[in-house]
């Protein structure tokens, strides 16, 4: 089942899209950026701190934070916690308490009050940050037409020269099916995911952004390698959570099909293991490639599939080898309605971290930060 069915979380992504392709945003010229890093840049040294009048104070939070529906978590090198709530306020954790880093106009209702999956909900840091002190997010514009990718520059724990990275991003009119998250891979470059917004057809379409991953430069402009304009990989129907493995591996969370395109009401909520021009079979097939509306599937199937049960998955991360025990090397997603899951293998996933509802990061001195609408926990192991 998606998202729709469940307590409101919203979901909406970046997308981009060239002439040619048949649906998407415009890519906003940004001046150029400093070389884009492909691993974490290291902490600014003393000396460097010093000198610019940026840099704040680090650390990461000591224990439980309140927090207003924090739907997005993300972690600067210095352990700095930022984090999105999703009705437009982005924070950030600094000398030992939350301050305001920057906001944005956003809706999390459909028009009347109605429940949906807009608002602000997708958050990144640069790989680069030490050096150019980015942090990226996506939201809803208020006139339920469009989504924008946004980039701040950080200075002091203040999100200063706004820039707009992407704009014109489809959303659809419902209220559902916007995706919802961005992240860089460890080839530097920013990816996306954006639901089909409620359109299965599109999902299979090469060159319509809606049901994909989605692969930008930093700047938003297009790499080499994808599919078709900004597309990277299709076949998606709501997808949410998106990790990246040190060796590159691509993992994303996926939210089950509600009767749309004849397929069942609730379940089939699944994981995939994403590379360059993959096919993830939405809309011809569900769940562990059961066929919908043709004879086989057209493309692949999922990692893993909650099959007949509804969980909603939200956030994710892939833990590093020096993470807790129990979780180092391992795939760690949210659930809305069940918590948390670790990754075991093909067709596998242990239950954890049962307030693990919303999104999940891995601090820089490896401390796992999970939330739920109201809290934002620390799990040291």
């Amino acid at each position: 089942m998606s998202i729709q069915a469940a307590a409101a979380v919203g979901a909406v992504a970046l997308v981009v899209a060239l002439a040619g392709c048949t649906f998407g945003g415009t890519a906003v010229k940004p001046s150029p950026l400093p070389p884009v890093a492909h691993s974490p840049s290291p902490q600014p040294s003393p000396s460097q701190s010093a000198a610019s009048p940026c840099v704040a104070p680090g650390g990461s939070p000591a224990g439980n934070i309140s927090a207003a529906f924090p739907v997005a978590l993300a972690f600067a090198p210095d352990g700095r916690l930022f984090w999105a709530d999703r009705g437009g306020a982005i924070k950030v954790w600094q000398g030992g308490a939350a301050q305001d880093f920057a906001a944005v106009s956003t809706v999390t209702t459909q028009p009347g009050g109605g429940y949906s999956e807009r608002g602000l909900l997708g958050l990144a840091i640069s790989p680069s940050f030490a050096q150019d002190r980015f942090v990226y997010a996506i939201y809803s514009e208020p006139d339920y037409a469009h989504q924008t990718v946004v980039r701040w520059t950080d200075c002091a724990g203040k999100g200063t020269s706004r820039t707009t990275i992407v704009a014109n991003l489809p959303t659809g009119s419902d209220c559902c099916h916007k995706g919802g998250r961005l992240a860089f891979g460890t080839d530097g470059m920013l990816y996306v995911t954006l639901g089909d917004n409620h359109t299965a057809a599109a999902a299979q379409n090469s060159c319509d952004v809606r049901g994909k991953i989605l692969r930008y430069r930093a700047d938003g402009s297009l790499p080499p390698g994808n599919l078709c304009g900004p597309v990277y990989a299709k076949g998606l129907r709501n997808p949410f959570g998106i990790a990246f493995s040190p060796t590159g591996q691509i993992f994303v969370t996926n939210n089950g099909p509600s009767g749309e395109a004849g397929s069942p009401s609730t379940g089939y909520d699944t994981v995939y293991d994403v590379t360059a021009g993959g096919n993830y079979s939405w809309p011809t097939c569900y769940g562990y490639s059961h066929p919908l509306s043709a004879s086989s599937c057209a493309g692949l199937g999922p990692l893993w599939s909650s099959e007949a049960s509804t969980v909603v998955p939200t956030g994710a991360t892939y833990v590093s080898a020096s993470g807790p025990a129990g979780y180092a090397g391992h795939f760690v997603f949210c659930t809305l309605n069940s918590g948390g899951r670790i990754y075991q293998g093909p067709q596998s996933v242990a239950a954890a971290l049962p307030q693990c509802k919303l999104d999940i990061k891995e601090s820089p001195d490896h401390v796992l930060y999970y939330s739920d609408a109201s809290t934002i926990y620390r799990f040291a192991g």
